[in-house]
């Protein structure tokens, strides 16, 4: 009766997942200003990738909001316009309520923002997200910016910041996006899927995933308040042994494939 209810228990814990961060950069500490595509000190290695004529450096860090990281951040200058950086894929499947935030710095108070931010799927077709920033004396400063407009769900998105006028520069850091996972979309047992992962009931700290490609795997583990708590690469096994017992969410990407599946920690 007792495992019964165990099973039960896990089949039909649905969590209320709040925002999560699907990804988020600082940009490291370069020892030098590098163009964003050589530069090599990111916080995020593949499949996300960074372009564009923007350059890397630890000139002005990022102050004076919450969660401002310092060391270093990407200059999109005012020597030429149309200077911009784009990041590339960031997996947001299975995420509603899409959200993204990042530091901004301004080298004028004008109250104009002459750099944009857009998003798009698929590389061609973009979408400008809109924000507001202080102006006026005393507002060339470090400040977090939180955008409006709708950011797709889907296996690969980019996120561009362009300076389209050649008379301010702007300084990001901390990008992050958030968003909230959609809990409809958990696998039960019994059902097909992509992917094999098992043990639903973990008690040796290994869940065992396999696929028909034997990829490496992106795995994010959630706990039931939607916390990230596990977030790394692997082809088949993942260790779950520093976890408390309880529920949990696992969500495994490959290839543009994503599925996530409820398991509990004995």
């Amino acid at each position: 009766m007792k495992k019964l209810y165990l099973v039960l228990s896990l089949m039909t814990a649905i969590p209320a997942f709040a925002q999560t961060t699907i990804y988020s950069e600082n940009f490291g500490n370069p020892s030098a200003t590098t163009v964003v595509s050589s530069y090599t000190g990111y916080e995020n290695a593949s499949p996300i990738t960074y372009t564009g004529t923007a350059d890397v450096r630890t000139s002005t860090p990022s102050t004076g909001y919450t969660g401002a990281s310092g060391n270093g951040c990407v200059f999109i200058g005012a020597i030429a316009p149309d200077r911009s950086i784009i990041i590339s894929g960031i997996n947001t499947l299975n995420y509603t309520n899409i959200a993204l935030s990042f530091g901004q710095w301004k080298s004028l108070d004008a109250a104009s923002n002459q750099m944009t931010v857009e998003v798009s799927g698929d590389g061609s077709a973009w979408t400008q997200l809109t924000y507001s920033r202080p102006s006026g004396s005393g507002t060339s400063i470090w400040t977090l910016i939180n955008t409006s407009g709708s950011i797709p769900s889907v296996s690969n998105l980019r996120i561009k910041f362009t300076n389209v006028v050649g008379n301010a520069g702007y300084r990001v850091d901390d990008v992050k996006l958030t968003g909230t996972l959609n809990s409809l979309s958990v696998s039960d047992s019994g059902k097909k899927t992509a992917f094999t992962i098992f043990p639903t009931q973990v008690k040796d700290g290994i869940i065992h995933i396999s696929s028909d490609k034997n990829a490496f795997k992106n795995i994010k583990i959630y706990d039931q308040s939607s916390k990230l708590m596990i977030n790394t690469k692997t082809q088949d096994n993942v260790n779950v042994s520093d976890l408390s017992k309880g529920i949990y969410i696992i969500q495994v990407e490959e290839n543009g494939k994503t599925e996530t599946q409820k398991f509990m920690i004995n």
